[in-house]
Order: structure tokens, then sequence, then C-alpha cells
């Protein structure tokens, strides 16, 4: 389902669910079903619609998806398990960074607790004292259905 939602250019090698299972090992945590099938079809990569709306944040109305990461890719800023270590202290607990924009700021997934399951935006310089966290989609599939393109979205080459 996942796979015809999203299709992505340069994710990692394909993966297996024991891959995603010693992830979720490593780090104590359960992935979403919709995360596990995305990561299963695509690996992560650049996506196709990578326009995002963005609520809460003054004179910023969009956002851009530079790239959602995955597991086992050669280039270790590619990874989630990368970036959920290098942004652990950074971000709110029960966040696992599955996207970058083109900036430094996050997408990330509610793996535990009240919001699990729930899509948010993470404003990597959010001024202490504001709230770096926003709510973007009530779930993975909301938030992927709802993502746009535009004259500078990746574009895939149909074979």
């Amino acid at each position: 389902m996942m796979a015809q939602l999203l299709r992505t250019t340069e994710g990692g090698p394909l993966l297996s669910t024991a891959d995603l299972d010693a992830f979720e090992q490593r780090y104590a945590l359960k992935l979403p079903l919709l995360l596990r099938e995305f990561l299963l079809a695509t690996n992560g990569g650049r996506p196709e619609r990578d326009l995002f709306k963005l609520q809460g944040v003054p004179g910023n109305p969009f956002g851009r998806i530079h790239l959602f990461f995955g597991l086992n890719d050669s280039i270790e800023s590619c990874n989630l398990d990368w970036n959920l270590e290098v942004f652990r202290e950074r971000l709110p607990p029960g966040l696992l960074p599955i996207a970058t924009t083109e900036g430094a700021d996050k997408i990330c997934l509610a793996v535990s607790g009240a919001d699990l399951g729930r899509v948010f935006y993470w404003d990597a310089h959010a001024q202490p004292g504001t709230n770096s966290v926003h709510l973007l989609a009530e779930d993975l599939y909301t938030f992927i259905s709802a993502l746009q393109s535009d004259a500078l979205s990746p574009s895939l080459l149909e074979s």
C-alpha cells in the first residue's frame, strides 16, 4: 500500500523484516506498521512528492522533504539509527526522526506516548522557550497522502 502511495529515488538497499526487527530491538521501540511497510517498499530516499503544509511556524507555510531515512544506507546521515543517535538529546522523548528537510529540521513519528502514530515537524532552530514541535498529521498515511509536488520536486524517470 505504501509503495504505491509514494515513490522515492536513491533509497537504501532492500530491507527484510529481520532488519526492522533488529532496529526495534536495538532501540527498544516498535515501528508503526505503516512505517515498516514504507521502509520495506522504499528504504527511504527522495520522494517524488516532497512539499507539505506547515502550520504554526511564522513566515513558513510550506516545508520540503529532502530525504526519508532508511536503514543500512552507505551514507551514514541517511539512516534512521544515525539520526536517532545524533538528535536523541534534542528531540522530545518518543519522537523518531523519519525524514529531513533541506535544512536541519526533521519530520518525526511518535513511536510512544499519547501521540503514538502522529507525525510532527521539529524545528531545529526554534528559540529556547518556544514550541519546536508542530503536528503535521494524525498518522503517516495521512501525511504521505497530503504531500504535493512542484517544479522543484524530484522527478522519477519512467522506464
